[in-house]
């Protein structure tokens, strides 16, 4: 026997070196108990150990968990995360409110940038205990379906990438939380959903269309609004880039920047992260290292597990605007020019600045077929977190809410795989959807009932791999291709 099969002794059933037993110990179920329900998740454990030295436990934990980055908030007494594809932004009133805050028809309201913006304080939707009276006002401004509300909360803590737990069955029936995570001091807070937030404060019900026939003609545009990161890069003072493309706003130290392959990198989160200036890629020439500032505000750009950052002399500001390009780039490295903000903004090409660079990012390693997904999901914050997998598994996604949203895309689009949930599950067993189908469930119990061999396939919610071997699967089917294997487990 080897010494890494006598160490993996201490995971069998019943093993146990207590000379005695008790209640509490000694019975050899603890580590066993351990190794059972992180290989239950599709994870692995392992111990090492060297006499003198130490003992290290390895806990390997799989991605088909969802992760998503969040906003962590105290109120209360409590702490709580808003998922950070529900945010918009932050305001902060300090002083009397008096003249900030106004009532319209019995809701309180704050005008921000010329529209009403209805308010809530989560204080008074959970009925927790207040905090005492302070001068400072937080207030997260969030977007839920096609609408804005304002959150008010006691303290803004930071941004924290956070493991999804799904919520027990005896509390589903609460429409304000979308699940809990486990924190890193080993305390447990609540998601909070932002829809069934915004419906039980009532900020989304009546009161939201008395809000937008008050709001002023100029705030409301036929065209969609987008939320544009602003920022500067050198003699390009206003640049823009789509928010949602934006994986995280950093800074770091000059002296943290190191050169490889003749190439510069960042040391981030236990990766290689290249770095490009971006004012020398526009300008086609070598950055020019001396004339770096001490402090380098980066922008984090990610596709999967790949990343990278461009480095930017400042940024400016997050704005919500409709977009009309106004010029036609003369510029490699711009789409064109549009008013943002009542000011002239260059709008950046972020796939040519890349492939500029001499970087990859977009180009996926992963051998997927890539197939238009019709997402069907009730849930926005789930909606939310499904299609960001598919897109960057390279997949075209369409959503759909409910049956009557599937029927109105079929009929509009051409759709190779309808995705799904157990809820509206029926609908799609019907024979009404003559495409193939995957049935996203809850547990495994529920995967094997429903099942179809021929025109479906289920898989837990959240598994991202299996889900997309599902898809694969699916969609060669239907396009008559011979349909590779999908292994359960």
């Amino acid at each position: 026997m080897t010494d890494r099969e006598a160490f993996g002794l201490i995971f069998a059933p019943g093993f146990s070196t207590a000379a005695q037993i008790t209640n509490v110990s000694g019975r050899g179920v603890g580590m066993d108990v351990v190794k059972s329900n992180v290989e239950k998740i599709g994870g692995a454990v392992d111990a090492i150990s060297h006499a003198g030295a130490g003992t290290t436990v390895k806990l390997k934990i799989p991605l088909t968990l969802a992760i998503i980055p969040g906003l962590v908030i105290t109120t209360g007494g409590q702490r709580f995360v808003i998922p950070q594809v529900s945010l918009l932004e932050l305001v902060r009133l300090e002083g009397d409110t008096s003249g900030k805050i106004e009532w319209v028809h019995g809701t309180p309201v704050y005008r921000r940038r010329g529209a009403l913006l209805p308010i809530a304080d989560l204080n008074d939707v959970l009925k927790l205990k207040r905090a005492p009276v302070s001068e400072v006002h937080n207030i997260v401004v969030l977007q839920a379906e096609d609408r804005q509300f304002g959150l008010v909360v006691d303290e803004i803590n930071d941004t924290e990438e956070i493991v999804v737990k799904p919520l027990g069955k005896q509390l589903k029936g609460l429409a304000v939380y979308a699940g809990a995570t486990i924190m890193g001091d080993g305390q447990v807070a609540l998601i909070l959903d932002i829809f069934g937030l915004g419906r039980l404060s009532g900020v989304l019900a009546k009161n939201c269309d008395r809000l937008r026939a008050d709001t002023p003609e100029p705030a409301r545009n036929l065209q969609e609004n987008q939320r544009l990161l602003i920022f500067r890069a050198g003699s390009f003072r206003r640049i823009a880039v789509p928010l949602s493309l934006v994986a995280r706003l950093e800074k770091f130290s000059k002296t943290q920047i190191e050169s490889a392959s003749g190439k510069y990198v960042l040391q981030y989160r236990d990766r290689i992260l290249p770095v490009i200036f971006l004012e020398a890629v526009l300008k086609n020439q070598e950055p020019n290292f001396d004339g770096v500032p001490e402090s380098v505000q980066v922008i984090v750009f990610s596709n999967g597990e790949r990343s990278i950052g461009i480095a930017v002399e400042e940024i400016l500001d997050v704005i919500e605007d409709s977009v009309a390009i106004r010029r036609q780039a003369a510029q490699p490295g711009f789409l064109g020019s549009a008013v943002i903000g009542h000011k002239v903004t260059d709008f950046l090409d972020l796939h040519t600045v890349v492939k500029a660079a001499g970087e990859d990012l977009f180009d996926s390693h992963e051998k997927c077929h890539s197939a238009t997904v019709l997402l069907a999901e009730p849930s926005p914050f789930n909606r939310a977190l499904l299609r960001n997998q598919l897109e960057m598994a390279g997949h075209r996604v369409l959503e759909a809410a409910g049956s009557d949203e599937i029927q109105q895309r079929l009929q509009s689009d051409a759709v190779d795989v309808l995705v799904t949930t157990a809820e509206l599950s029926p609908a799609a067993k019907t024979g009404l959807y003559a495409i193939p189908s995957l049935i996203l469930t809850e547990s495994i119990v529920e995967r094997n009932s429903d099942k179809d061999e021929q025109r479906s396939d289920c898989q837990l919610r959240f598994d991202r791999n299996a889900m997309l071997r599902s898809i694969e699967y699916l969609s060669h089917s239907l396009h008559g291709n011979e349909p590779v294997e999908v292994k359960h487990r």
